[in-house]
């Protein structure tokens, strides 16, 4: 891709009415058949072509809790990532340290997930375990926040039962960390919203319901305000950490 800034066409949400007296939803489990409602979701999307800045000509600085993303230098010594028990002993610490380097008000790290992603042909009839880490997903292509507040809430309690009242006490951050796994990415680059250009109205909460486990996603309308950035030709050493929840008020971006 060229450096600079490129125009491309972004999945939105689309308000609707019904939304309303209806909640946004996606289910991804099979709906019975003789169902009453046979929906698996009410969500509409459209799409609206935006300007992606290249963060490599943008001459300002970005930070994590002024825009919601930084790009750092990073290198790792893991060579493998297929490999779900050499990931977990070696990679991860490394994350740890990083994010300890990199966020003030640090005390505890949790780690609930991690995932690989790649541009490859999606096959007709293909099963993806989410259960299975190692497995590869395509790249999301609907501009959303992973965890609405409610659900980053939720999630502490679930999976940090014992340790949830004293952590909640503090500060609360999710926090992504992607690494390009080639030498340099030349197409499906990660875009990312300026959270300071992102006003709460511009955000519809969704349901997402799995079998054993019912979340929220936050899904992001398009407003003219918005301003949208990439890296060009990122590669692994080119680390981007970005927040999908913040308890801190009075951030620029949470």
């Amino acid at each position: 891709m060229t450096t600079g800034a490129v125009h491309v066409p972004l999945k939105f949400l689309k308000w609707q009415d019904l939304y309303e007296t209806e909640k946004p939803f996606q289910i991804f489990i099979n709906i019975p058949k003789d169902a009453a409602d046979p929906r698996d979701t009410n969500l509409v999307f459209e799409n609206v072509n935006v300007p992606v800045h290249d963060i490599r000509t943008c001459p300002r600085p970005f930070s994590l809790d002024g825009n919601g993303f930084v790009y750092l230098k990073h290198t790792t010594n893991v060579t493998t990532f297929s490999n779900r028990e050499v990931v977990e002993r070696d990679y991860l610490p490394e994350i740890e340290s990083l994010l300890k380097a990199t966020l003030d008000e640090v005390d505890r790290i949790f780690f609930f997930d991690w995932r690989l992603r790649k541009n490859a042909p999606e096959v007709q009839g293909t099963v993806i375990d989410l259960n299975d880490p190692t497995e590869w997903l395509r790249p999301a292509v609907h501009v959303h926040i992973d965890q609405s507040p409610a659900s980053a809430l939720k999630r502490i309690q679930l999976q940090l039962p014992d340790e949830a009242p004293y952590l909640l006490r503090g500060r609360v951050r999710i926090i992504n960390v992607w690494r390009p796994l080639v030498p340099a990415v030349e197409d499906w680059p990660l875009a990312l919203c300026d959270g300071s250009t992102v006003q709460r109205r511009d955000l519809v909460e969704t349901d997402h319901v799995r079998r054993h486990y019912t979340g929220s996603t936050m899904y992001l309308m398009r407003r003219a305000a918005q301003a949208f950035y990439y890296m060009s030709r990122q590669g692994p050493e080119d680390v981007v950490v970005f927040k999908n929840f913040d308890s801190r008020r009075g951030v620029g971006a949470t």
